[in-house]
């Protein structure tokens, strides 16, 4: 009971007193301290509270995407995408699925094929930047490269990933370093492969046609059998493929280059299909007490069973995808970093509700 017991003789003298025990009167609301935060928990719950007043029925199955079985042509992988990225229709190309309400959000996709020798080209252009809201600090950004298949969908923040983000900085495993120019709307990207060193595979990079030199180069050993494939990542923007399904380039390309799409079938490794029903799907539903470990066994057994690529759907996973990554790591005060975990839960909100479309493995670490 938030009061205290008083006599009748102490009432009278004590009126103009607090009568609660933490100083406030009773039936007043309380004013939250700026610094005193609401946890992920919190947020979560209150989403899971509005979203239970009313059941609508589930979202219809995805429509099976063309050339999704085509081992022919090369194009983006649905299966392997951030659920939140909107692939075009042809799948050379895509955008942010929520860029007006969560305008932080990255997201990014892979192709369907990677390649283990030869040298390989692909390019990017930023057709266009997104709208934001009128007073909104986001801007548009973009990062372009190759990673290797089970790499994260957050481009050049694990090992094997390698990037060229559009401020003018170069970023493998976490690691920013400035690099050639930056980059934006209607600017072409081009990205190079070289395998045909003896000890080093060479990645560099050109923008608008005008060669930016090496960015990485990967020792081989290191490298393996794995294979790099183009891997896109958009914050605010619209980006369109050239695999080499087009007739002519958006620029030229160095003579010894061939496009990704050119490459043999037999010479192109293939990421697994997805599941062809929902039925073959599996959900694992996480439960027990906030602080009791639920995210990190979900990334645990993520890791122990690779093969059935689960889709982990939490606010931390979505709150690695909304912070802005960049060579200064940016310090939210309380204020901010509560605002955004509140983002975060609201977009979760979004992401369960358009899950059961996808033909995907999934543990919602709610």
């Amino acid at each position: 009971i938030d009061g205290a017991f008083l006599s009748p003789s102490a009432d009278e003298d004590d009126k103009s007193k607090p009568a609660g025990s933490d100083g406030e009167r009773r039936g007043v609301k309380r004013q939250r301290d700026e610094k005193d935060e609401h946890g992920r928990a919190y947020y979560e719950f209150r989403e899971e509270a509005y979203n239970s007043r009313s059941k609508s029925p589930p979202p219809p199955e995805e429509e099976p995407r063309e050339g999704e079985d085509d081992e022919t042509v090369v194009i983006l992988d649905t299966y392997t995408s951030d659920l939140h990225f909107k692939a075009s229709k042809d799948r050379y190309g895509g955008q942010p699925l929520f860029f007006e309400k969560f305008p932080s959000l990255w997201s990014g996709a892979r192709s369907t094929h990677g390649v283990t020798k030869g040298k390989i080209c692909f390019e990017a252009k930023v057709t266009q930047y997104l709208p934001v809201k009128e007073g909104s600090a986001e801007v548009p950004l973009f990062r372009v490269g190759w990673s290797v298949d089970f790499s994260h969908s957050q481009l050049g923040e694990d090992e094997f990933s390698y990037g060229y983000d559009g401020r003018g900085l170069k970023v493998e495993n976490g690691r920013f370093e400035e690099f050639g120019q930056s980059f934006g709307e209607n600017d072409v990207i081009g990205c190079f492969a070289n395998f045909e060193g003896e000890e080093l595979v060479e990645l560099s990079f050109s923008k608008n046609g005008e060669e930016l030199g090496t960015a990485f180069q990967i020792r081989k050993e290191f490298l393996g059998d794995r294979a790099l494939l183009p891997h896109v990542l958009c914050k605010n923007c619209v980006v369109e493929l050239n695999f080499g399904q087009k007739d002519e380039p958006f620029f030229p390309i160095p003579e010894d280059y061939v496009f990704i799409h050119a490459v043999p079938v037999e010479d192109r490794v293939r990421t697994p299909l997805p599941p062809k029903t929902t039925e073959e799907c599996e959900v694992l539903l996480m439960v027990g007490l906030p602080g009791s470990g639920k995210t990190q066994w979900a990334q645990k057994h993520t890791q122990e069973n690779r093969e059935k690529r689960y889709n982990i759907l939490g606010t931390e996973t979505v709150l690695h995808q909304m912070r802005t990554k960049g060579p200064e790591v940016e310090e939210l005060d309380a204020k901010s970093r509560d605002l955004l975990i509140q983002q975060a839960a609201q977009c979760l909100s979004k992401l369960v509700q358009i899950a059961p479309r996808a033909k995907r493995n999934f543990i919602l670490d709610q």
